[in-house]
């Protein structure tokens, strides 16, 4: 069990718990999973000085089924939510924060809840809400913005953060257009650090949700952060299979269409945005660390676990495709780390797979509660406190409904998938082929099992139909769910 190394015991019984969440963050943009592009030596600290789980997953990517899974620990087919849809109000029977209130924990939320209606707490004490830097006045989905109210107020006006004219999901990229202190990022660290310097009840633990908006779209880093990364992109590009389209990049793509192909010199660009959105994270990380831990701080030596990770990826190109919802690494694939502050632990490094669900179920051990029987997830403090080095688990499913609506199965080194609309098949070994770059699919020996496993998982669903006599293995081609008419003309997507 977890040792806690607080000097003044009576004045707290069990230890903080902050959860930091970005939102479309892939595993891949920490240096200490391999980035030697990225700057990200703060939570790479982070990460050294705790668990880093090398294998976890957002198993239905997209923000509103991944937040419900925050919330709760459960899987997509479980709360209901299998793919994006706005609008639509949670009832769930119990939330994270709900129960650790009921607990005696004084309980924040700053940042991005996505969820309906606004305002609605969902078991937090009190909400700091912004869903989006992408401000949308009037809208009954995303009209509330507390980041907007305090920008006007801070830059001395009627100041409109959408002046840069970015959409909420464009590949394009550019500076903020505002100083660095205005951004959504700087702005997110300094509510948490004020609730903690400020705000919260001494006489009890607090759980606190930072969940900052980028990396997400619009790509627009503070002038510095994009200038820097402009400098390295000639080092980077995306991942292309072998069985992506090879059709020439023409002009009049939207700048929102989440298929390709794409050029070189775009998503260069785009990296340059997205990986200073995460460097700029980072950064406002150590500042608002720095508020609660560093010497003299009161409350600096209290047990604090954290735990940040992200609700989905981003595929940022990879095979000439952009944005979320798809089964492949740079989509469904996200960091996850356990660190901790005044809590003894050992420096671990953790392939076993894991995925969202499994964070409720962690928190609310964390915290001494029990855990609901509707959990999904399993909780990672056995891997964390070295009692265990792996869970309970040899596969995961993954799905999301919609255009290129998608089911997936990923075990200890395979990923199956299979495309509803199309019926197609692809098999990846991640063991060999991290990238997904070559299909195993024509392999059909290979995809028995896993037919075997999805069949079973969708045969009470009345939204599919897996019909074993129509499956129809891509064989290192280009799907037709993405370039129709093998890739002669290019669908836009809607997500």
């Amino acid at each position: 069990m977890a040792v806690y190394l607080n000097t003044q015991p009576h004045l707290i019984l069990k230890p903080n718990i902050l959860l930091i969440t970005t939102d479309q963050q892939r595993w891949d943009t920490l240096g200490i999973n391999g980035n030697s592009l990225i700057q990200t030596d703060y939570l790479d600290s982070l990460a050294d000085e705790g668990t880093n789980f090398s294998r976890n997953y957002s198993t239905t990517p997209s923000c509103i089924s991944a937040r419900r899974t925050l919330l709760t620990g459960q899987h997509a087919t479980t709360h209901g939510m299998v793919g994006y849809e706005d609008s639509v109000e949670f009832h769930p029977e119990y939330t994270v924060p709900g129960l650790l209130g009921e607990a005696g924990y004084q309980t924040q939320l700053v940042g991005k809840l996505h969820q309906f209606p606004q305002r609605k707490r969902y078991g937090f004490d009190h909400v700091i809400l912004s869903e989006q830097i992408d401000y949308r006045p009037g809208s009954p989905i995303f009209g509330e913005n507390d980041y907007v109210d305090w920008l006007h107020d801070a830059a001395g006006g009627n100041v409109d953060p959408n002046l840069h004219g970015l959409g909420g999901n464009s590949r394009l990229a550019r500076p903020f257009h505002l100083e660095e202190s205005h951004h959504h990022t700087s702005w997110v660290a300094q509510e948490g650090a004020k609730f903690l310097q400020k705000r919260r009840d001494p006489s009890c633990p607090w759980f606190m949700h930072l969940s900052f908006w980028a990396p997400h779209p619009p790509l627009v880093p503070p002038q510095h952060y994009y200038d820097y990364y402009t400098r390295r992109d000639e080092r980077w590009s995306p991942s292309y299979g072998d069985w992506c389209s090879a059709q020439p990049v023409r002009p009049g793509l939207k700048p929102d269409a989440n298929i390709g192909p794409f050029s070189l010199e775009s998503m260069r660009n785009a990296m340059a945005g997205y990986y200073g959105l995460v460097n700029h994270i980072d950064d406002s990380i150590a500042f608002m660390l720095g508020r609660i831990f560093n010497h003299g701080i009161p409350g600096a030596d209290q047990p604090t676990w954290i735990i940040f990770t992200s609700d989905h990826g981003e595929l940022l190109g990879d095979h000439h495709l952009f944005r979320k919802v798809l089964p492949y690494e740079g989509s469904t694939h996200v960091p996850l780390l356990i660190s901790s502050r005044n809590i003894e632990q050992k420096s671990v490094a953790s392939d076993a797979i894991t995925c969202l669900e499994d964070i409720a179920p962690t928190i609310l051990e964390m915290a001494g509660i029990a855990i609901p029987d509707q959990v999904d997830g399993q909780s990672l403090m056995p891997i964390v406190e070295g009692r265990a080095v792996s869970l309970d688990r040899d596969h995961l499913y993954g799905e999301h409904s919609g255009p290129q609506a998608n089911h997936w199965i990923l075990n200890g080194t395979e990923k199956y998938i299979w495309y509803a609309p199309t019926n197609e098949e692809q098999l990846f070994d991640l063991a060999n082929d991290p990238h997904e770059e070559h299909d195993l699919s024509a392999d059909t020996a290979r995809l028995e099992p896993y037919r075997k496993l999805l069949a079973e998982r969708l045969k009470d669903r009345s939204d599919y139909t897996y019909d074993l006599a129509s499956l129809k293995p891509t064989s290192n081609q280009p799907p037709e769910v993405f370039w129709p008419s093998g890739g002669d003309r290019v669908r836009q997507g809607t997500f």
